[in-house]
């Protein structure tokens, strides 16, 4: 290897293809369309000044972006070049640090990725340690590395001679990733290596950043290597001979006057600590150096973040790069103690947070320092609660230092430092502003919260009677402190969730606007619901009483005011999901006296405060929006009041008549209605009545909410009332329906627009009129019980009215299907009304009969084959199966359904059965195969009942799906594999026909499964996978196990990385193989090593059993 003047050129030199750039126009290079490597050899001169032309013109403010992914594309192909290795020297010595930087990315790039290009690689390999070629490399790199360094952070004497090179430190990073990475390649060859780099670094005149820069780099690369088990520990081993000239480096660097080599040591110390190498013996001699930084603004935010990632390791939060903490239980109780009262609740944060505080009320942002202040301190704080507080030491404890036992010193919730730590805590959390930075600040605390919270619950810590609650023995004033905290977060939060006034909200931007939203209803909630738990009903008492003072209050100016009162609103409205609204049996009980709880409930709601918030059209919206979302939250509670349940009731009605307010007004109205149908019966003409009065003035979004809501209270009336209202809701919409396809030839855009709405009117009714409690299991009901609602159900279906309905429903459904069998919207709309209909075991009066249903989806599918529709049959065959079983149904009725299955399978296997037609439609391949899986899960006799090539095709077509790459599609190519092949097996009588189809097939499916293990599908599916061969080998043994070993004794394949070794040791895993999980392990071991990925990190990292 020759010196930098000599071109760095190794031995047996390629030339560097020519690259035919004029000098006079870069722009030219975009419409070079001549391969790089194809072109003829010019002069090495040339050919490097042309490359630094490219190199120059890359980095060059004025060149355009489009030149700039031309050239970039162009350098990429110099460096993939053979003759690349022999550019760096030479261009390592150019003036330019752009160049230069070049170089050193190309030297890391080909030492990483191109290792086995490097002239003279085998002849070097075969000598013992470095010699030949290898060795020439390292001491050129050492020299180019020591030269970079000695520019980029020269010694302090040499720096008053010679400033630092400009553009020269990202050079000394690329090349001593070039060093790591070619130690990383010849491994021991090179003992010793990165201490021999940081000397020589240091020899060639270079600074204490210089071997900082050089160390933090090593271990990075080392971290992102492809090293697993134990080569990574005898690896990493190999670096301990640089841990004592580390701790000696950071030391004197961590006490420079230079705050740029302090923050360079930091640095260095977060990657090593990341790395696992700093045992407790070094963290001990570094980590008193680490406090000064904390309160120094210049190293502040380097300071925090390493003392933020020890504290995080030794709370087990953080994990090094081999899967160990090596900081575990470093940050132990005198630390910790030592971090809240000297800097935590000292004068610096203090004074940091007085001042952040000021400026955020004058509108300014908190800067990076600012936040990383507040970041070490409230996971210090986090780290404390969850590690100390709640957990004192033996009063016996060991330990010599005797602040550890010091009572005065001892950390507790009585501690005057643990008052200053949690009153930073609160100032965060009551953080004023309305940036994203202020709601970041906001949020920081909610992890020491959450802590405090569910810590402290175990102490007993809760408010309320009852054994241990409220502090237990001898800690009572210690729960007036707790108490006292999150009675103060609570009056933070109520304050935080305050509205600036509307004339500022107004001049908000949309991000600024939606920021605000999204906080209040996740880091701003989550802290409500925290002191809720703490406070119980207490808290929702002290909020109603404060809502009440306030409504008594006139409001403010503007027609959006009352933001405070609209605030304590919107934090009873985040509690609704954590306060318990179902009644007790103690309060169903009429002579029992009401709950502190229900006596709140009944206030808020009442005429005090909900009956006297603002009606006014176009009045304080905000205020009124918050409300209807506060009725909807709080809506079980309204089931065992109904006084307070019909003022709620009246209040929403009230919200539908303005535009603004609908959304919240539908939502809550469905609310109402779904937890307290039988406090609404009485009042269906009502709902009726206002729902006539809707239609057309607010959106079919919203309006279908409503429907669905009515619909609802419908379900709920009686069995000799519930006609009347049905028809008056359903009718209109059949009609409306039906008169859609009328004009269709009149106004084909209006008359779609008409089907579509109508159809979710449907959909909303459907589902309002299900059964609320259809899903549940109710171990209390008896047989008669469910056989009653059945027979309730079967006599409303009589009915004549009901049975005219659903004649007029059934034309207009099919006209729809018919007329718009191609458009993918309304087909959308027809499935989901189908389903919302038929999800019921209750048959609903809005249900179409499912097997004439089952007809119009395959009649409609021969028009317009697609997913949607296939989609429909496997719905319908569900909806079939809950009511008569494959066991239970008669061949006639058998035949019945059958036919529409024979034409969907006909349409599809005739369409798409091949693997192009089935790669361009995965949409079409997913919903059949999903109607395939149906079919053999519900009904396999069908295939019995039709024609024997019926069941071969499917089979066929799915083995050639087991070669497709769309995860849905495949997912369920393998699930109707492996029901098809437990079908064999299957107590029916379809079990020997899917035993005769399938035997044919076994080598050929056996042989797919294996193709696909070995590369063909993605390694998501493996487990998969593994459970279809397993049960090819348990069910069809006969055929499974010699196609196993005649496939596998076959040389190459299934590809060329499968040597005769490994496939010998899969066939013997898989074929003596007692469970799945031994199945499961082999095809793992067996596909890393077919994709390549045996013995990688990757591999290991990505494989999950």
């Amino acid at each position: 290897m020759r010196d930098d003047n000599a071109s760095g050129e190794l031995s047996g030199r390629r030339r560097l293809p020519h690259l035919a750039w004029p000098a006079a126009a870069v722009e030219s290079i975009i419409s070079h369309r001549t391969p790089l490597d194809s072109l003829a050899l010019g002069r090495m001169e040339g050919e490097l000044a042309q490359v630094v032309q490219a190199v120059q013109s890359l980095y060059s403010p004025s060149t355009p972006p489009s030149v700039q992914t031309a050239l970039q594309q162009q350098l990429q192909h110099v460096q993939a070049a053979p003759a690349a290795w022999t550019i760096v020297g030479p261009l390592l010595s150019h003036p330019d640090a752009s160049v230069r930087f070049f170089a050193a990315s190309t030297l890391e790039h080909k030492l990483s990725r191109h290792w086995d290009s490097l002239p003279g690689l085998d002849a070097a390999l075969a000598q013992d340690g470095l010699a030949g070629d290898l060795l020439g490399l390292k001491d050129s790199l050492l020299q180019w590395l020591a030269h970079s360094a000695a520019a980029a952070y020269p010694a302090p004497r040499a720096a008053a001679r010679a400033p630092p090179v400009q553009g020269e430190r990202p050079v000394v990073r690329k090349l001593a990733a070039a060093a790591t990475a070619l130690s990383l390649r010849v491994e021991a060859r090179w003992p010793d290596w990165l201490l021999e780099v940081v000397m020589r670094v240091a020899a060639a005149g270079a600074g204490r950043e210089a071997s900082l820069e050089v160390l933090a780099t090593a271990i990075e690369q080392v971290a992102r290597a492809e090293l697993v088990g134990s080569k990574r520990m005898s690896y990493m081993s190999s670096l301990s001979s640089t841990i004592p000239h580390l701790v000696s480096t950071l030391s004197s660097s961590l006490t420079s006057s230079s705050a740029s080599e302090v923050n360079s040591a930091l640095a260095c110390f977060v990657s090593y600590l990341n790395a696992g190498q700093l045992s407790h013996t070094e963290l001990t001699t570094l980590y008193p150096l680490l406090l000064p930084p904390l309160s120094n603004p210049s190293t502040v935010i380097a300071a925090c973040s390493a003392v933020e990632e020890l504290v995080e390791r030794s709370a087990g939060l953080s994990q090094n790069i081999s899967g160990s903490s090596s900081a575990t239980r470093f940050v132990n109780r005198l630390r910790t103690t030592e971090l809240i009262t000297s800097w935590a609740t000292g004068p610096y944060v203090s004074s940091v947070l007085t001042a952040a505080v000021s400026d955020a009320r004058d509108g300014s942002e908190p800067d990076d320092e600012t936040l990383a202040v507040f970041k070490l301190a409230t996971t210090l704080a986090d780290h404390f609660i969850s590690t100390f507080l709640f957990d004192p030491p033996p009063a016996s404890s060991s330990s010599s230092s005797s602040a550890a036992t010091d009572p005065s010193s001892l950390l507790t919730l009585r501690h005057p430092a643990v008052h200053a730590l949690f009153s930073l805590l609160l100032e965060l959390s009551g953080f004023p502003g309305h940036s994203a930075e202020s709601y970041a600040v906001n949020e920081l605390p909610q992890g020491a919260w959450l802590n405090l919270q569910e810590l402290g619950a175990d102490e007993g810590f809760v408010a309320g009677s009852g054994d241990g609650r409220e502090g237990r023995a001898g800690k009572e004033d210690e729960w007036n402190v707790y108490r006292g905290v999150w009675e103060a977060l609570a009056g933070k939060v109520r304050e935080r969730a305050t509205r600036p006034p509307d004339e500022e909200v107004r001049g908000w931007p949309k991000d600024v606007r939606d920021a605000f939203r999204v906080y209040r209803s996740t880091t701003l909630s989550d802290s409500a619901q925290y002191a809720f738990f703490v406070l119980r009903e207490s808290m929702i008492g002290s909020l109603v009483q404060l809502a009440a003072e306030q409504i008594a209050q006139p409001p403010h100016a503007g027609s959006d005011s009352h933001e405070d009162l609209e605030a304590t609103l919107f934090v009873l409205y985040s509690l609704g999901e954590v306060v318990p609204l179902s009644p007790s049996l103690a309060e169903l009980d009429p002579a029992a006296p009401p709950t502190p709880l229900s006596t709140y409930l009944s206030t808020l709601f009442g005429p005090s405060i909900l009956g006297r918030l603002p009606s006014a059209p176009g009045s304080f919206p905000s205020l009124r929006s918050t409300a209807l979302r506060l009725v909807g939250a709080y809506a079980p509670w309204f089931s065992a009041h109904a006084d307070a349940c019909l003022q709620a009731v009246s209040f929403v009605v009230a919200g539908l008549q303005e535009p603004e307010l609908v959304p919240g007004a539908a939502r809550a109205l469905r609310g109402l209605c779904d937890a307290n149908r039988k406090v609404l019966v009485p009042h269906v003409a009502s709902f009726v009545q206002v729902l006539g009065g809707l239609e057309g003035t607010i959106d079919d979004s919203e309006l279908v909410k409503v429907l669905e809501s009515v619909a609802s209270v419908v379900q709920a009336l009686p069995e000799n009332e519930v006609v009347e209202p049905l028809l008056v809701l359903a009718n209109p919409t059949i009609a409306k329906l039906a008169s859609s396809v009328q004009g269709l030839s009149q106004s084909p855009d209006e008359a779609r627009d008409l089907a579509l709405q109508q159809l979710s009117y449907l959909t909303a009714l459907s589902r309002g009129l299900s059964d609320p409690e259809d899903d549940l299991v109710d171990l209390d009901a008896s047989v008669d019980d469910s056989q009653l609602v059945r027979d309730s159900a079967t006599r409303i279906l009589s009915d004549p009215r009901v049975g005219d309905m659903r004649a007029r429903l059934a034309a207009a459904v099919e006209s729809a299907a018919r007329s718009w069998a191609a458009d993918m919207e309304v087909v959308g709309a027809l499935s989901e009304y189908i389903r919302a209909s038929t999800s019921d075991a209750v048959p609903s009066p809005l249900a179409l009969d499912s097997l004439a249903l089952l007809g119009l989806a395959s009649s409609a599918l021969q028009i317009a084959p697609n997913s949607v529709w296939l989609g429909i049959e496997g719905q319908l065959l569900g909806r079939l199966a809950r009511s008569r079983s494959d066991a239970e149904i008669r061949e006639d009725e058998l035949v019945e359904v059958g036919r529409p299955v024979e034409v969907a399978l006909n349409v599809v296997l005739s369409t798409h059965s091949d693997l192009s037609a089935m790669s361009e439609n995965p949409d079409v391949v997913a919903a059949f195969l999903g109607l395939c899986c149906q079919i053999v899960r519900l009904y396999p006799r069908i295939f019995s009942a039709l024609p024997p090539h019926y069941l071969d095709a499917v089979l066929a077509f799915a083995e050639r799906g087991l070669a497709m790459q769309e995860q849905f599609s495949l997912k369920l190519t393998m699930e109707l594999l492996l029901l098809s092949v437990q079908q064999t097996r299957m107590a029916s009588s379809s079990a020997s026909f899917f035993s005769t189809t399938l035997a044919p097939r076994v080598p050929t499916l056996v042989r797919a499964v294996l193709l696909a293990i070995a590369g063909g599908a993605p390694r998501s599916h493996l487990v998969q996978l593994s459970e279809l061969l397993h049960a090819c080998l348990l069910r069809l043994s006969d055929g499974a196990r010699p196609a196993v070993k005649e496939l596998l004794a076959q040389p190459g394949w299934p590809n060329e990385r499968a040597s005769d070794e490994v496939k010998g040791k899969f066939g013997r895993a898989v074929l003596s193989a007692r469970t799945g999980k031994q199945v499961r392990q082999a095809v793992q071991d067996f596909a890393l090593v077919c994709r390549g990925l045996d013995g990688s990190a990757y591999g290991a990292a990505t494989t999950a059993l």
